[in-house]
């Protein structure tokens, strides 16, 4: 799943490479991707635009077009954006395609179908994209100062992880970064919100900046205009259940709960 990290390098490589270009042709692949309009208005509207800006909003990216309109993607777990070229081969799972006139396609593809595409024309409000303004400040604003933080957090009652990548708490964080912030903090996943005492919150607060921070500057280091990528070698604990923990050596735990696998070290973490 693309988390935060992966869609600010996103947002950043299209922002350099796209903004201006124009759309030239448009086609929807998959219209149950297609949220809202149909698939018809959807490449009626989109012929001619042209890309003004990207912008990144927790974990969905947006595109700012003129004339004004706005696509919100939300990845999921398998959406990826491709930058190919008009010969290669369609995929069955292609969502949608904008024959650029810088010669390439922008593809949106998804090998689950679970991506969700909304397209919002000028002064339609956010309001018709379900559940995107409940969405809590975003975990990279600014404005997210650590006594936001701490109040935003108590109203809060589940395990701290669940609270993490709920995104009414903050907006931006799934299963991977949640593991590594936790990590980071020194605070096992399943202990109660309740049961933290300041220190451990005002831990959190650091770890989501730095480890989110660093993330970005590893994956800005190792990828290309292609937007082909999601590097995630070089987390501490997510996904490295069974091997050593780069700090104590103590096996690294894989514990599944609910639909999600927490990683965490029993040693370094309380």
């Amino acid at each position: 799943m693309p988390e935060l990290p992966d869609l600010e390098v996103a947002k950043t490589v299209l922002n350099r490479i796209l903004t201006g270009k124009i759309i030239e042709e448009a086609e929807i692949g998959n219209p149950i991707l297609l949220r809202r309009p149909t698939a018809e208005a959807f490449t009626q509207e989109m012929q001619h635009r042209s890309f003004k800006a990207f912008q990144r909003y927790g974990k969905i990216l947006i595109f700012h077009f003129k004339p004004e309109a706005q696509l919100y993607i939300n990845f999921m777990l398998a959406g990826r954006l491709k930058l190919q070229s008009p010969s290669t081969t369609k995929q069955k799972t292609m969502g949608f395609r904008f024959k650029l006139d810088t010669g390439w396609d922008l593809r949106y593809v998804d090998s689950r179908q679970m991506g969700k595409l909304y397209l919002l024309l000028k002064d339609e409000p956010t309001s018709l994209i379900p559940k995107f303004d409940e969405q809590g400040p975003d975990a990279l604003d600014s404005a997210l100062t650590l006594e936001v933080f701490q109040q935003r957090i108590k109203k809060f009652n589940a395990v701290i992880k669940h609270v993490l990548v709920n995104q009414r708490f903050i907006a931006g964080l799934g299963n991977a970064y949640a593991d590594e912030i936790l990590f980071a903090a020194h605070v096992l996943p399943f202990r109660k919100r309740s049961s933290l005492i300041e220190t451990e919150i005002d831990a959190l607060y650091s770890a989501t900046t730095s480890v989110l921070q660093h993330a970005i500057a590893v994956i800005t280091s190792r990828v290309d205009d292609t937007l082909q990528f999601e590097v995630r070698d070089f987390l501490q604990v997510h996904g490295k259940g069974g091997q050593p923990c780069p700090v104590c050596s103590t096996t690294i735990s894989s514990v599944k709960s609910g639909l999600r696998v927490a990683n965490f070290c029993r040693q370094c973490q309380i």
